[in-house]
């Protein structure tokens, strides 16, 4: 294996693990709530879907700010709304799935709805994530730049080809 292949696996390992611990913290305020909720004799469907809009708020954050950090991000509007659609999406699954799991079988509630989730969590929610809600943000020409990669190429001196830039080498 060529050492930028190595350096692409090795970082791509990284993700991986960041975005899991990231789904694992928002899981476990999800489960928590859950849990509380369902003790308190709130209805597991509502329970599940209180849960799972903490838990998004929680994943959201986490992904965008550290699991996929990337040089350049798309617009929080942007990958909001990719998160919301997959999130919904992943919502309905979760509740079918969990009605399926307690109502069907007859698991346990909260056993049920953590299967549920942990289910659609590798099967749709990661794949979603790291291929459409938090992927690189490109224009035509290449990456769309960050802040901070736009002050510092704004900030740089036009230079024209061959010539010496101020105070300098050419």
């Amino acid at each position: 294996m060529t050492a930028p292949a190595r350096r692409g696996l090795v970082a791509e390992i990284g993700r991986f693990v960041r975005a899991n611990l990231s789904s694992t913290l928002a899981s476990g305020a999800e489960y928590v709530l859950v849990t509380g909720l369902v003790l308190a004799g709130l209805h597991y469907l509502y329970a599940a879907s209180a849960g799972a809009v903490l838990g998004a708020l929680v994943d959201f954050t986490l992904k965008r700010h550290w699991a996929f950090d990337r040089a350049a991000k798309g617009a929080v509007h942007h990958e909001g709304l990719r998160y919301l659609l997959v999130s919904a999406t992943s919502l309905g699954l979760n509740l079918a799935l969990a009605y399926a799991l307690v109502d069907g079988l007859h698991l346990p509630a909260v056993p049920g709805v953590i299967a549920a989730s942990l289910v659609v969590g590798f099967a749709w929610n990661y794949p979603l994530h790291r291929l459409y809600v938090f992927r690189t943000a490109h224009r035509r020409g290449g990456p769309i730049l960050g802040h901070a990669e736009r002050r510092a190429s704004l900030a740089a001196p036009l230079e024209a080809p061959g010539r010496a830039a101020p105070g300098g080498r050419p």
